[in-house]
Order: structure tokens, then C-alpha cells, then sequence
């Protein structure tokens, strides 16, 4: 973002900043090109056959002063065939305008996911939802706004006084001359008005974000701040964050009222001194009543298109303040990847070789290295914040290691296209995260596989008893976040849905968490039996669990302390 400094510096690129929105959209209009020339045409057409009638209105005033009444008729004509041409031309304007803008969101909100979902995690841990869902939304539609504005009236406008110039200046070349004086007033009125307003509009979307991420906590943590007895407090919150949002769009009011009552006068200042001076070359013989009529005329139809360019130049902050929010998400860059490549990821053993991971000052794996083979279950343990849940994290590259290398099947991570890399790696996440849909939806996740390889996930992950015994069966809705099911069973679809994929490498972050003992034997005996070839590690602080496994990996603020055996490992109580 350009920051404006003293003097004719910050002038020039107050100015220039006023194309902002123009040259942000460009990119996202490459294939509007003939839309853009047909509202571009339809615009000229419109204005050049409306700005007509004032010189018809005239020449039918010149033709009763002048006795000349055969020629009404005529004149009439021209009056109704240059409104409809008008007509015609408006709606074109604005139908291509319409569609030029849907198009240019279309383009920019597409432009917007693709970066929002390719950037590193480290980015989300430092966002909130609220605020990311105002800039994909408020943001990107206040774009749009402004460039529907500047196809439909802008340009129009700009055509408009250029012809209305013309036309002045063949009637008396005085009217065209206060044109050329009141125009430079209005851009100057709107460009005061647009620096005043900028700070505010972006002080504006900021706490947009913030009250869309408050509404959205208390809608998700209802139960919390229910169960806390907390309803009056987070009203208050949010009554005083509503508050600050009204100040500040009362701020831009003020502003606005101010100035969009200066850009009248000055044109009803201009139309005075063109009545005076018409009146004046009236008597002397150097202008004729209908010239001086078409001239008013002309300046009245200028009236609303010449003050809505002084408001277009405000109405540009509003959508410069919500460019720079979302270039902050589409201009920085996301994960790094390697060339999207036919290849296929081949069955192999997980190897970490001398690992560490930190974030900033703070190292959370210290020379992590371990060894695990398909068919084997690892379970990895230890306290709270000892990196267990990171370690996991690199294995996606979620994260990348700072030091040491990370294979799959003899190939460094790092060295295989991410697509790739995810699409065999499935995991389930201490925090389930389920669709509003059907439990089939859930389970499917995007995949196009048989309703038996369906139903043969939700038996491996001990959910198809359950799905049996309702009505719909695997149509049944489950509600938003699942929030019709337990834990448990939330956390059981989500195994499902992770062994449908059948991959390389199944990640449990205490998956089975809220899932009765005998219900969890039932799992882990199905994954060992059905998950041959994969490598299963799950993270636990139960005995129970980590029974299961192979063997047990132990960290210990960051370092792995010991490789147990898995009837060994499965004794945590020192942890």
C-alpha cells in the first residue's frame, strides 16, 4: 500500500490512489474484454442521445420565438427517438455492468480461496475466523460495488461531461468555460473528503472482522457461555464492539454530509452564473433564448452525474480500505510446494532423521529420530506441550522441520507435491470437524467410492451399528458440527471417513478419546486387522490405548526419551 507523505508527494499519490480499485480489478476482467467495450459503447450512446434533447428542447424554443411551428412535429420525434435510444443504451450499460462485476467477484473470491487455503498453518494461528470471513465477504462485495459503480456511472459520467463540454461550448463558448471551472471544485471536494475517510474505512472493516468473530464464538461456544452463566457478559461485549462500529461509521457520515453538500451548491452555483451570464448574452444580441434554455437543461441533467464523481472518489476509500485486506491474504505467499507430477506415492517406511522444530525462540522438537514400517502401529505419548501433536504436524508438513529430514517410502517430504503427500496420509484431529449434511457425506468427504466401502469404513471404525439403527440410515442428517451426535460417535464417523481413503499412513490425535473401552478394543483390533499395509500412529496419555501399539514413542519436552515396546510403553504412570 502506497503511504502518503508531505507535500506534492502525498498529493500525487492521493491522486493516483483513486485508480486503485481500477488496477486491482484489471487482472480479474481479462476475459471481459468485449463486455467491457459494449458497456464502454453503450455508455457514450446513452449519454451522447439524453444530453440531445436539451438541444432539441432549445431549437423547439427557438422554433416558437421564431414562428417556425412546422418544425415541432419534427422536433418532437427526435425528442421520443433519442429517449429510446437512450433507454436502449442504458440497458445495456447497466446489464453488462452487472455482468462485468459478478464476473470480476467471481474471478477475485475464487483467487481468494485458492490463496487462503495454500497458506501455512503457522497464518491461521495468528487470524480469526470472523475477521477472514469479513474479508471474503464484506470486503470482496465492497469491491464490486465500486467497480459496478465505475462501469455503470463513472464512466458514463466522464462521457457525459466531455459531451455536455462539446455541446456548451457550440452554444456559447462562456457556458463550457464554467463547466471546465466547476468540475476541477467537485474532484477537489471528493479528494479532501477521501483523505478523511480513509483511515476511518479501514478502522471500519477491522472491527466488522472482530464482531463477525465474537457472533461466531458465542454461536459455536453457546454451551460454554451458558454452562458459565455468561449470556449478560458477552452481550455487553458485544453491545460495546457494536458501539465502536457505529462511531465509526458515524465518523464517515459526518464526513459525507459535509461534502456532499458542497458538491450541490458549487453546481447550483455554476447554473446560477450560466442564467445570469445566458441572460446578459441574451440582450446583447450573442445568444438566443434557446441556446440559453438547452444550457440549463444540459447543466440540470449535469447536476446528480457531475456530484456523483466528486462521491465516486469517496466511495474509492471504501473499497481501496477493503483492497488492502484482502491483498494482505492474496499477495503474501502460502506453503512451499514442488511441481504437481504423475507419480505415485509408493508404500514405505516413515523415517525421521535428526529432527528439530521450533516456533521462533521456541524449540519444540529437539533431534527426533525414529523409524516406522506399514503394518506397524506407533503410539506416541508424554505430557502436555511435550510436541506430540507437532511431531504428527510434520509428518503433512503442516509445519517443515527447521533441521533434519522427514522420508515416506525413500522420499524426502519435502521433495513431494503436497497434493500428493496429504491425499495418502489420513488423520483424525483431537477437534472433530464434521459437515452439515448426512453421515454418507461426512464419510465420503469429497470421495466418489461404493456404498460398501462405506459401510465397510463404518464397520472398521465400530459406527455401523449405530447408523443401522437409525431411520435414514446413512442419509441421516447430523446437523451443523454434528451437533446431534455424541462425541464419541462424531469421533467414530471421523475414523470412518479417514480409513475410506486407505492410506499410507493413519494419524490418531486422541481419536478415541470419548469412546467407551470396550468400543475402543473394538477399533483398534479392526484397524491392526484391516490396516495392513498401513502405518498407524496414534497420539494418547491412556494405558489403554497406547496398549495396543507396537510400540511407544515418549517425548519429553521435545525429545524423544525412549522407543518402548508397546505392553512396556503402555505403563504411563511416571508421565
Amino acid at each position: 500500500m502506497a503511504v502518503e507523505s508531505s507535500g506534492s508527494r502525498g498529493k500525487r499519490v492521493s491522486l493516483l490512489g483513486v485508480l486503485e480499485p481500477v488496477l486491482f480489478a484489471r487482472p480479474y476482467l481479462k476475459k471481459s474484454g468485449l463486455s467491457f467495450s459494449i458497456v464502454i459503447a453503450a455508455g457514450i450512446i446513452s449519454n451522447f442521445t439524453l444530453l440531445l434533447v436539451p438541444v432539441f428542447i432549445g431549437d423547439a424554443v427557438s422554433a416558437v420565438e421564431y414562428g417556425i411551428y412546422s418544425s415541432i412535429p419534427r422536433i418532437a420525434l427526435l425528442i421520443v427517438l433519442a429517449y429510446s435510444i437512450s433507454a436502449a443504451a442504458t440497458f445495456s450499460l447497466n446489464y453488462g455492468g452487472q455482468y462485468i462485476s459478478q464476473t470480476y467477484a467471481y474471478n477475485l473470491r475464487k483467487d481468494f480461496v485458492s490463496h487462503l487455503v495454500r497458506k501455512r498453518f503457522l497464518f491461521f494461528e495468528t487470524q480469526t475466523s470472523g475477521d477472514l470471513l469479513s474479508r471474503g465477504s464484506m470486503d470482496i462485495e465492497a469491491t464490486r460495488n465500486f467497480n459496478l459503480n465505475m462501469f455503470t456511472s463513472l464512466f458514463p459520467t466522464v462521457f457525459l461531461i466531455i459531451e455536455a463540454f462539446i455541446l456548451l461550448f457550440i452554444i456559447s463558448p462562456f457556458f463550457s468555460l464554467l463547466l471546465a471551472l466547476a468540475v476541477p471544485v467537485l474532484i477537489f471536494l471528493g479528494i479532501v473528503s477521501s483523505r478523511r475517510q480513509r483511515p476511518i474505512w479501514r478502522k471500519i472493516r477491522d472491527t466488522y472482522g472482530k464482531l463477525g468473530e465474537t457472533l461466531q464464538e458465542n454461536i459455536v461456544g453457546q454451551r460454554v457461555v451458558r454452562g458459565l452463566a455468561s449470556e449478560e457478559k458477552e452481550v455487553d461485549k458485544y453491545a460495546a464492539m457494536t458501539k465502536q462500529y457505529y462511531d465509526e461509521n458515524y465518523e464517515v457520515v459526518k464526513v459525507r454530509v459535509t461534502f456532499n453538500n458542497l458538491m450541490p451548491l458549487t453546481v447550483a452555483a455554476v447554473t446560477s452564473a450560466i442564467i445570469g451570464i445566458g441572460g446578459y448574452l441574451d440582450l446583447i444580441s450573442k445568444a438566443s433564448v434557446g441556446g440559453l434554455v438547452a444550457a440549463v437543461t444540459i447543466f440540470a441533467m449535469l447536476t446528480n452525474p457531475v456530484s456523483f464523481l466528486g462521491r465516486m472518489i469517496v466511495f474509492s476509500e471504501n473499497s481501496r480500505a477493503a483492497i488492502g485486506r484482502i491483498q494482505e491474504i492474496t499477495a503474501s505467499g502460502g506453503e512451499e510446494d514442488v511441481e504437481p507430477s504423475d507419480q505415485s506415492l509408493q508404500p514405505g517406511p516413515l523415517v525421521f532423521d535428526h529432527v528439530k522444530f521450533s516456533r521462533g525462540e521456541n524449540v519444540i522438537l529437539r533431534d527426533v529420530t525414529f523409524r516406522a514400517h506399514p503394518g506397524e502401529f506407533i503410539g506416541i505419548t508424554g505430557k502436555t506441550g511435550a510436541g506430540k501433536s507437532s511431531l504428527v504436524n510434520l509428518i503433512t508438513r503442516y509445519y517443515d522441520a527447521d533441521t533434519g529430514t522427514i522420508s515416506l517410502g525413500q522420499k524426502n517430504t519435502k521433495d513431494i507435491p503436497l497434493s500428493i503427500l496429504r491425499s495418502r496420509i489420513s488423520i483424525v484431529p483431537q477437534e472433530i470437524t464434521l459437515l452439515s449434511g448426512t453421515i454418507r457425506e461426512n464419510i465420503l468427504f469429497g470421495m466418489d467410492v461404493s456404498d460398501e466401502r462405506i459401510k465397510e469404513a463404518a464397520r472398521i471404525a465400530s459406527i455401523s451399528d449405530f447408523i443401522d439403527s437409525l431411520p435414514q440410515k446413512y442419509e441421516t442428517m447430523i446437523g451443523e458440527r454434528g451437533i446431534t451426535l455424541s462425541g464419541g460417535q462424531r469421533q467414530r464417523i471421523a475414523i470412518a471417513r479417514a480409513v475410506l481413503r486407505n492410506p499410507l499412513i493413519l494419524i490418531l490425535d486422541d481419536a478415541t478419546s470419548s469412546v467407551d473401552p470396550d468400543t475402543e478394543i473394538n477399533i483398534f483390533n479392526n484397524l491392526k486387522e484391516y490396516m495392513k499395509n498401513t502405518i498407524i500412529i496414534m497420539i494418547s496419555l491412556r494405558a489403554s490405548a497406547l496398549s495396543f501399539a507396537d510400540k511407544v514413542l515418549l517425548l519429553e519436552e521435545g525429545e524423544l526419551r525412549e522407543d518402548l515396546p508397546g505392553e512396556e510403553g503402555g505403563n504411563v504412570n511416571r508421565i
